[in-house]
């Protein structure tokens, strides 16, 4: 567990200490601010709830977490600091982990500004605050599922550009396909698509319902990633 800190510390730390960890958390606030705006939610006679804003945020989390991650692995390959890492004396799985944490932490520290929102609506209003923690856990797992994805794609490339893409057109074809093409198959395929859609199981947690199929569903997913990653990364070491 202490290697894993170690490199979670570390890769922490790179991340603040690059301009592209400010441009993100800035980009994703301003956006999440706009559609705020544009959702009129504190309108007048608009009903105290988050409901709307959260439905665009997945969309947005497609770019946003890839953006997060894309260094991850990419830059050690780069810099060939990889194989320091490998000759160290910690696991393939911690250093994953560790990198994971770290992303993943980034992630809460970017979304947790979006919190000034409930103030707002408790001061001008009545919010439910069951459902909008139950939005905000919904938006914590699909923040663990895309970023375990975007530390997959990172393991990938040597280019973070690339693995930016390699993770945010997947992630957003994902999203897209499964929210607006289940109501356009049928049988089989449509039951298939009902499964993965991350639309839909997010959407469970946005109307204050905590389903356990949508809770494993984002914690497979998350395991499945990470499961990938290090064998990609352990793949390296034959090479």
């Amino acid at each position: 567990m202490r290697n894993t800190i170690a490199v979670m510390q570390r890769e922490l730390l790179s991340l603040f200490c690059s301009p592209i960890g400010y441009v993100v958390i800035t980009g994703f606030l301003l956006v999440t601010g706009v559609i705020v705006l544009r959702a009129g939610v504190f309108g007048p006679g608009r009903p105290a709830t988050l409901r709307d804003v959260f439905f665009w945020t997945p969309f947005v989390l497609t770019f946003v977490v890839p953006a997060i991650s894309m260094r991850t692995l990419a830059e050690e390959y780069r810099t060939g600091t990889i194989e320091t890492l490998m000759t160290a004396p910690l696991s393939d799985f911690q250093m994953v982990l560790g990198k994971y944490l770290a992303s993943l932490i980034f992630y809460l520290i970017m979304t947790a500004p979006t919190l000034v929102y409930l103030i707002l609506m408790e001061i001008f209003g009545n919010p439910d605050w069951g459902a909008a923690l139950a939005a905000y856990l919904g938006l914590l797992l699909v923040g663990m599922s895309f970023t375990a994805f975007g530390v997959f794609a990172s393991s990938l490339t040597h280019n973070q550009i690339v693995a930016w893409i390699a993770g945010a057109v997947p992630l957003l074809l994902f999203a897209c396909l499964g929210f607006f093409m289940v109501d356009m198959v049928e049988g089989r395929l449509r039951q298939v698509l009902q499964q993965i859609n991350v639309m839909a199981r997010f959407g469970q947690f946005t109307r204050g319902q905590v389903e356990s199929d949508a809770v494993v569903f984002f914690l497979a997913t998350t395991a499945l990633f990470l499961f990938l990653t290090v064998k990609v990364v352990e793949s390296r070491r034959w090479r």
